[in-house]
């Protein structure tokens, strides 16, 4: 059982830093551990990955290449300055939502709240909560199915 939750984990905290893929995949973990298990070693993958790409971001929009990049180019500082706006003012509870959409690569969108949100507990916990929300839904849902046929 250790071992497909550590995958789980491993997966799921992957697909915040990295993959490009639903997290919906981890319950092909299910077969080999109990749901509630898979789904907490999901969330905790996902809130730490978080945390660590909040991390990361925070240091790269710091870096003097990056700073001297953004106010060089006229584009990049217009984008930046709107999409830091729109994260400031929506910020966790706009991630939450985002983050609810089934099936969702939301690789792309992690990365953008990483650079502008100054939360990294909100965000980190807006992570964890939709993707417990989500992976629940997914599962009740795979689990109706299969009961019905």
């Amino acid at each position: 059982m250790g071992v497909p939750l550590a995958l789980a984990f491993l997966y799921a905290l992957g697909t915040v830093v990295i993959l490009p893929s639903p997290q919906e995949l981890v319950l092909a973990a299910v077969a080999k551990a109990p749901a509630w298990a898979v789904i907490l070693a999901a969330v905790c993958g996902r809130a730490l990955g978080a945390y660590l790409l909040f991390l990361a971001g925070d240091r790269l929009k710091r870096w003097p290449r990056v700073a001297r990049w953004r106010k060089k180019e006229a584009k990049v500082l217009r984008w930046a300055v709107r999409l830091e706006k729109w994260v400031n003012r929506f910020g966790a509870p706009a991630l939450f939502l985002c983050l609810l959409i089934p099936g969702f690569p939301d690789t792309a969108v992690s990365y953008v709240l990483a650079l502008f949100n100054r939360r990294p507990w909100a965000f980190a916990l807006a992570f964890a909560l939709a993707s417990a929300v989500r992976l629940s839904l997914a599962y009740l849902g795979i689990y109706y199915v299969l009961d019905r046929a």
